[in-house]
């Protein structure tokens, strides 16, 4: 495999975590009944870079046992990232 290949490879495997990550950090905070919450986490380049670095730990995680890109992966990206933002939003305060 080239090296343009293998960065073409996991540029591909990490692209569903950079596009979670960014669509969690800017819709997560304007979804109704969220508004008006003072989140724990304020700047959302802090919420885009936590939420890169969980998502990219699940992905790694899924690479470790066997299933990188299966939709189990996924799954456990989406409910890792949501609880994140939860907490990055003080949801228990709600």
């Amino acid at each position: 495999m080239t090296a343009y290949l293998l960065t073409v490879h996991l540029l591909n495997l990490l692209a569903p975590a950079v596009a979670l990550a960014a669509l969690m950090a800017v819709l997560a905070p304007r979804l109704p009944g969220w508004r008006g919450v003072r989140p724990a986490v304020p700047s959302l380049q802090a919420r885009f870079a936590w939420g890169l670095l969980l998502n990219v730990a699940v992905i790694v995680a899924g690479l470790l046992m066997g299933s990188p890109g299966k939709i189990q992966t996924y799954a456990a990206m989406l409910m890792a990232s949501g609880l994140a933002h939860f907490l990055m939003l003080r949801g228990w305060r709600r």
